[in-house]
This record gives C-alpha cells, sequence and structure tokens, in this order.
C-alpha cells in the first residue's frame, strides 16, 4: 500500500523556511580558508590589537582573501563539518606579565554585509538557526575540540545591539592565556563552520556573513570557581551522568555517589547540559562574582513583547532554547511573541560567588519525566 503524501503540510513547511540557501555570499576579511562548502565564513579581528594593563594581547589569524561568491550552498552533518579540513586559524600571544582571559565571539558581519554595492534593506541574513560552529585548541601538533559542534543561536548572547540585533555578538569559548613568563603565553585555535543539515535547500536566497572577534581582559581580578554537587534523579545518585559546560569545553562525568566537579569557569554565561540515559536536559547557567555565595532561578515563564534576542539576554538563556522549549516553528529572527501569553523558559540560574574559588553543593536534579532539571545550593 502506497503512503499518501501530505503535500499541503509539504507546502507549509517549505514557505516557513522560504529563504533558505540557495546562493550564499561569502566574504573573507582579514582572515579565512577553504573552498568547499564546509567553511564558508570571515574571521577579522579588532581595530586594533587589546591593551591590557600589563601588556597587549596579539591577536592575528592565516591568510589574508579578497571576498568571493559562493554559488549553491549545501548543508552537511556534523559529522562532515568536523572531518573537513577547512578552518581559520587564530593566534593569541599575551605579552603582558598577567594571565588574561579573552572570549571568542561570533557574529554576523554587518561591516562587509551592508559594505556591499548592491545592498539593500530587503537583504537577508542566513539565520543563525542553521550555522554550526566548532573550535579546536592547537598545540603541540596536536588538534583538540574544545567545542562541540552547536548552532550559533544556541551559544550564549554576549552583547545585544538594542536597535539592530544583526549586530549581535555570540560567546563560544572562555579561556586564558598565560603571562609571558608562564610559559603559557601563546594559544592557536581552529574554528570551523558550515551550513546545518538541517536548512532546507530550498527557495530563494540569503547572505552569509559571519565573523569571529577575540575580546580579552586582565584576569589578575577574576575569580575562576570550581563548582562541585551530585547529580540525582527521585533523590537517587545519578552515576554516568555527563554535565557539560560551554558545549563540550568542559566535562565532568559522576561517580557512583552522583559527584561531579567544573573547574575554572570565569564570569559569564555558560550553557549547562546534563546527558544521562542518552537524554541531554539543557540549561544555563550564570557566574558573576560577588561577597557571598547564591545561587538564584532567573524564572520558569516569561511575558514578553520584546525581540527573541532581548529576552534570551535579560534571562541570560539563549534564543535557541526559548524556541525549543515553546515548541515555536520557526527560525530565530522571525519569532514573535503573544502579548499578555506566558512562555516557558528552560533552566537558567545566576550563581553569585564570593572570595573561594572552590564551592561544593551545587547539587543538579533531574526530573526524568519533563526531561529537565533544577539547581540547589547547599
Amino acid at each position: 500500500m502506497k503512503k499518501k503524501i501530505d503535500f499541503d503540510k509539504i507546502t507549509k513547511f517549505v514557505k516557513k523556511r522560504n529563504f533558505l540557501i540557495a546562493c550564499c555570499v561569502l566574504v573573507l576579511t582579514i582572515s579565512t580558508i577553504g573552498y568547499s562548502y564546509g567553511a564558508f565564513f570571515s574571521v577579522k579581528t579588532n581595530s586594533d590589537n587589546q591593551t591590557v594593563t600589563t601588556g597587549t594581547l596579539a591577536v592575528s589569524y592565516t591568510n589574508a582573501s579578497t571576498s568571493m561568491d559562493k554559488g549553491q550552498m549545501q548543508s552537511m552533518s556534523d559529522e562532515m563539518g568536523l572531518k573537513d579540513t577547512d578552518n581559520s586559524l587564530i593566534y593569541i600571544q599575551n605579552t603582558g606579565s598577567l594571565d588574561s582571559t579573552f572570549t571568542l565571539t561570533v557574529g554576523y558581519d554587518m561591516d562587509n554585509f551592508t559594505a556591499r554595492t548592491t545592498y539593500q534593506d530587503t537583504d537577508e541574513l542566513t539565520p543563525l538557526d542553521y550555522v554550526m560552529v566548532a573550535v579546536y585548541e592547537h598545540s603541540g601538533g596536536v588538534d583538540t575540540l574544545v567545542v562541540e559542534p552547536t548552532a550559533v543561536a544556541e551559544l550564549p548572547i554576549y552583547e545585544v545591539n538594542s536597535s539592530d540585533s544583526r549586530y549581535n555578538r555570540y560567546a563560544i569559548l572562555f579561556d586564558t592565556v598565560g603571562s609571558t613568563s608562564s610559559g603559557n603565553a601563546t594559544k592557536t585555535y581552529k574554528v570551523k563552520m558550515w551550513l546545518s543539515d538541517k536548512a532546507i535547500p530550498a527557495a530563494s536566497y540569503t547572505f552569509f556573513y559571519l565573523n569571529a572577534e577575540i575580546i580579552a581582559e586582565v584576569e589578575n581580578a577574576k575569580m575562576a570557581y570550581n563548582l562541585s554537587g551530585t547529580v540525582s534523579s527521585g533523590g537517587s545518585a545519578l552515576n554516568g551522568a555527563v554535565v557539560s559546560v560551554q558545549n563540550g569545553s568542559v566535562t565532568s562525568t559522576t561517580d557512583a555517589s552522583g559527584n561531579y566537579t567544573i573547574s575554572g569557569l570565569y564570569p559569564g554565561t555558560y550553557n549547562l547540559d546534563i546527558t544521562y540515559n542518552g537524554i541531554t536536559y539543557k540549561g544555563n547557567l550564570t557566574v558573576v562574582e560577588g561577597t557571598s555565595n547564591s545561587l538564584i532561578s532567573n524564572g520558569t515563564t516569561f511575558n514578553s513583547t520584546s525581540n527573541i534576542f532581548a529576552v534570551a539576554n535579560t534571562y541570560k538563556t539563549t534564543i535557541a532554547k526559548i524556541i525549543d522549549v515553546n515548541d515555536i516553528d520557526t527560525y530565530s529572527t522571525e519569532v514573535t511573541f503573544n502579548s499578555g501569553t506566558s512562555y516557558s523558559l528552560a533552566p537558567t540560574y545566576t550563581f553569585t560567588g564570593g572570595g573561594v574559588e572552590d564551592v561544593s553543593g551545587l547539587n543538579i536534579s533531574l526530573d526524568t519525566t519533563n526531561q529537565t532539571y533544577s539547581l540547589t545550593l547547599n
């Protein structure tokens, strides 16, 4: 018996994605590589190398290139994206006498997007829901995956532009680079981006302009918190649960007593995901400095007429989580909220730390029925 095809459903689905990639424009600014469809993005440094109190954090990128047009862009799986050899190398060097922290951010390359001679206000950018990114640390000839494949829309917002969300920046890595006397004053990263295989190779045209930037600060005044606790469900400790921070950059697997430890979390907003029995429970944890340890929930629901980026920034979550938890059937740039309607939030917490780096008793309880979790600080 032949299966009946629901053409109305297919038509509706295609219309909701009516501008995904048939042809993308790739602009390579200061640095990028890649002629295969696996890597098609621009990477650039800040206007000047960043001066910190004790010296300069120098950032450089491989290769220089003019702009190129790329037609008939194809989507690819995460496995293909990771195997692809195309990447952009980023070199970071601390010339000062104190360790420094830095954040690698990504976002639309609006400078080059709007500078095109053919630019029109109606031009569309590829939705961040379908742009995948992965980061490797390159040391001693060995590549170590430090940020597993994730959509840019699933990254915490680093900076919101209230007048034009296309200028927002999204944080993908918090890390440190040592001083000149530490023997760890340089770091090299490989960044890969690709179009998700969830994107439909459909109809119209969008423009694919992305870049990465390094933002640095002096570390000496910052705390790096080491958080530990237990993972449980229904009061029973869970053995083998994987606690993941920042899309796999830091992980801890629980022991027979459900214990985990996550080390070296500087202030910032992180994805905090727990995987157990093949199910991933997704949420966010914001770390801030204070005078004593405390933990608060940023809420479980919200009512808003603001854009989704403002909501994500206010509640310290990600735009992809807002879409997923509310079963919103659209891409992030098209989300609108109904006035007076209550919407759900994924677990999102703020931890305020005191003057001691080691903090125990941050316990995670999984709700296996609703596939969510809660945090408590004992």
